[in-house]
């Protein structure tokens, strides 16, 4: 039996909507599949973990968590943001995840900590001074009388942490901290000295800062941490099954090789 002029029209105009609406639904749907794959990371500049140079993320943190991300099919966005700021940022949840962080009681009420730590920080926490003060900083009492750098938000050691007596400055970035000191606004200030080089010229570095031979020198786990406030909580699991098997395959310590060779 054939079919109408009328007939076939309805049967074709039919199938154009339904064809439409199919695009659509798979348009849309893709769109939303793209948004959930990506994951906002809260950055703070610490070379040789994070730099920002010619408009480009570069370090070892960088190139850590590009992987990590890829493994477990996420696209990293990078939010660049002081220190403190990138703390508060994951703690309401406008940023997912950031990266390098200690543990502590207080953050693990917004953070989720991904087990295991990616590096065991051996290198010491060392007090700075100018060459020419003559400061002598041989305990934690000889840091009483100074005024003391440090980041704000950032946790050092507990002795450190707990010690109200000092006088202690919070500073939003570590070229802050260097500025400063060489301006005789504070007295000394506390880091590692792999975070402090790649910020003077090695002459500047040499002539200019001292190190106090008082230090903290305990192990300390960087941590990867995910916002208690994100959907991309559903890849802890999946981020730290991954991360183990970067840590024992040795892709993590290539990475930290690469960097520190150049």
């Amino acid at each position: 039996m054939r079919m109408s002029f009328i007939q076939s029209y309805c049967i074709s105009h039919t199938m154009k909507r339904l064809f439409a609406l199919i695009l659509f639904y798979f348009s849309s749907t893709s769109t939303a599949i793209a948004a959930e794959e990506e994951i906002k990371v809260a950055v703070f500049l610490e070379p040789p973990f994070v730099d920002y140079i010619d408009n480009q993320w570069q370090g070892e943190n960088i190139d850590m968590i590009k992987l990590l991300s890829q493994r477990v099919q996420l696209t990293p966005k990078f939010i660049r943001c002081p220190f403190a700021r990138c703390l508060t940022m994951v703690k309401k949840g406008q940023a997912d995840l950031i990266m390098g962080v200690m543990k502590s009681k207080e953050r693990a009420e917004y953070l989720t900590f991904i087990e295991p730590p990616y590096l065991l920080q051996h290198k010491p926490l060392r007090f700075f001074t100018l060459a020419n003060n003559n400061i002598t900083i041989n305990n934690i009492d000889d840091l009483t009388p100074l005024i003391v750098g440090t980041i704000r938000g950032a946790s050092y050691h507990h002795e450190f942490d707990n010690n109200h007596s000092m006088k202690k400055v919070a500073i939003t970035s570590r070229e802050q901290l260097v500025k400063m000191l060489l301006k005789g606004h504070i007295d000394t200030f506390i880091e590692r000295e792999e975070s402090i080089k790649p910020l003077l010229s090695t002459q500047d570095y040499q002539q200019k800062l001292a190190l106090a031979n008082y230090l903290y020198d305990d192990p300390v786990g960087s941590y990867i941490a995910i916002s208690k406030k994100t959907s991309i909580q559903r890849y802890a699991k999946p981020l730290a099954q991954q991360l183990h098997k970067m840590i024992s395959s040795g892709e993590f310590q290539q990475i930290r090789a690469h960097y520190q060779l150049r």
